[in-house]
């Protein structure tokens, strides 16, 4: 079993995934997300849920998908050098 086998359940599950990909801590995310340890404890294990603006910082500080994080939706890759069209 791998870490992304189950996170499309539930959001507290892709948000660990998120950070944990990104190399985080707890400690790291919550100094960088301005809240206390305990509060992305709280986010991770489901007590408690992140405003929007908090899920966005979030997907700003580890690089994940908007969509995927809060919805489960699975996207595709952004092409980060596109082809130039004519």
């Amino acid at each position: 079993m791998t870490l992304l086998d189950n996170v499309t359940k539930s959001l507290p599950a892709r948000l660990k995934a998120a950070r944990t990909l990104a190399g985080l801590d707890q400690t790291h995310m919550a100094q960088l997300l301005n809240v206390r340890i305990a509060t992305i404890s709280s986010w991770e294990n489901g007590h408690t849920e992140p405003s929007f603006s908090q899920v966005v910082r979030w997907v700003n500080e580890t690089g994940a998908d908007l969509e995927w994080i809060s919805a489960g939706v699975e996207c595709a890759p952004r092409d980060l050098n596109p082809e130039p069209t004519d």
